[in-house]
């Protein structure tokens, strides 16, 4: 992909439609941004298919055409960086200093999360279904072992993983918290038969590029 096409410059293009305050041009961004009129009118084509900026036209005050100039839509205007781990940390750092008992605060939050997830998954009445599919929408990308009636999950990603470097106890309590949640509540309707005692335990860093969750039934110990 050549420099001036790529995701880079893209995000460069909406931020200065977006910052401009006005309606701007192709020659207008071209100018701003050191850009070929053909590279801006590239991106503005992709940015407009995407549904973040709009045309409109704008009269030269003469006989000529109108100028095609552009604008934000509202989805565009809301499409500036983000920074969730900023604030993530902002909260832990303040968990950490002023709850009694913060490692609890932390796995009590987790586990209402999780509770309530299982609670909005109607018609979902096997435990583990439940718990693979929630912890692989969040990205932990689950392998269950065994694959039928599995005794561990292996989590081989920690979406969480650049707080856990700073808050490592508060995150993996949240999880642990979460997974309880899920696991705890059989959402609409009861559990199978052969799932509905399963208790899961999280064991963090149990190898050096995995979590695990173990999994009981029916008061057997962990796998």
């Amino acid at each position: 992909m050549a420099d001036g096409q790529t995701p880079d410059t893209r995000r460069r293009v909406l931020s200065a439609i977006r910052t401009a305050g006005v309606p701007v041009t192709v020659e207008t961004l071209s100018s701003e941004l050191a850009l070929h009129a053909n590279t801006v009118r590239f991106h503005t084509a992709a940015l407009e298919e995407d549904g973040l900026i709009r045309q409109g036209k704008q009269p030269t005050g003469g006989k000529g055409r109108p100028r095609v100039v552009y604008v934000p839509t509202v989805l565009g205007a809301r499409a500036g960086e983000r920074n969730f781990e900023l604030v993530s940390n902002v909260l832990l750092a303040q968990l950490a200093a002023t709850a009694p008992d913060p490692i609890e605060v932390a796995r009590e939050a987790g586990h209402a999360w999780g509770s309530a997830r299982a609670g909005r998954s109607k018609g979902r009445r096997n435990k583990t279904r439940l718990l693979l599919d929630v912890l692989d929408d969040i990205g932990f990308e689950p392998e269950p072992v065994p694959t039928r009636r599995p005794s561990e999950i292996r989590l081989h990603n920690c979406p969480f993983r650049e707080l856990v470097d700073s808050h490592q106890d508060l995150v993996c309590s949240l999880h642990a918290g979460l997974i309880d949640g899920l696991t705890a509540s059989n959402g609409n309707g009861a559990a199978r038969s052969d799932d509905s005692s399963i208790r899961a335990e999280l064991q963090p860093f149990a190898t050096e590029s995995s979590c695990l969750v173990h999994l009981r039934r029916n008061g057997s110990e962990p796998g």
